[in-house]
């Protein structure tokens, strides 16, 4: 495996972290401020390059335990999440318009998104066996690769939230939504 095909990985890698911000920033806008914005580009990115080097240090005996059921697991959690935004949604629904009810959010559910994210990259960290270089650059590039990604992610997710207004939360359920039916059906191919 050469960096070029690294960086292929973290891009594809990166892919849902991305799509999780642009669905936080539609639907929690009015709770997130500029240092929880960052909590999912600085937590999608060290998740998504400490789970490749778990993956490459414990290798094929934990692969044979997580490769049946990694792809259920994202699914159940994505659809959780995707559960709870509407659930939300309806609560607000039951607030009073002037007393505009600000959605929870912070660093457990950012880190849980990111451990639902990262499960993929490590199962691709036991491929890095046959890396040609050091197993801590490959690491390093899939992090930097994630917090780039995640960080352009979070300028469109927030201009989405500006545009669509009160339709941006049910855009981010349905975005989430989407990648708990997308992780289900992988788990099947």
């Amino acid at each position: 495996m050469d960096i070029f095909e690294v960086i292929m990985i973290a891009i594809a890698l990166s892919i849902d972290a991305c799509a999780i911000t642009i669905a936080n920033c539609t639907t929690y806008k009015n709770s997130l401020t500029q240092k929880k914005e960052w909590l999912m580009p600085i937590c999608f990115g060290v998740f998504q390059g400490i789970m490749p080097l778990i993956g490459f240090f414990i290798g094929s005996l934990f692969l044979s335990f997580i490769s049946g059921f990694t792809k259920f697991l994202s699914a159940g959690i994505f659809l959780l999440l995707s559960i709870k935004i509407v659930v939300d949604i309806l609560k607000e629904d039951e607030c009073n318009i002037e007393t505009k009810c600000a959605k929870p959010f912070g660093i457990t559910l950012v880190i849980i998104q990111a451990i639902a994210t990262s499960i993929d990259a490590l199962a691709i960290g036991v491929t890095m066996v046959e890396l040609t270089f050091s197993i801590f650059i490959a690491v390093t590039v899939i992090a930097v690769i994630t917090f780039i990604l995640v960080t352009l992610a979070l300028f469109f997710g927030k201009t989405l939230g500006k545009l669509f207004g009160a339709y941006a939360e049910w855009i981010g359920a349905g975005i989430l939504f989407i990648l708990a039916l997308k992780s289900f059906m992988e788990a099947f191919i």
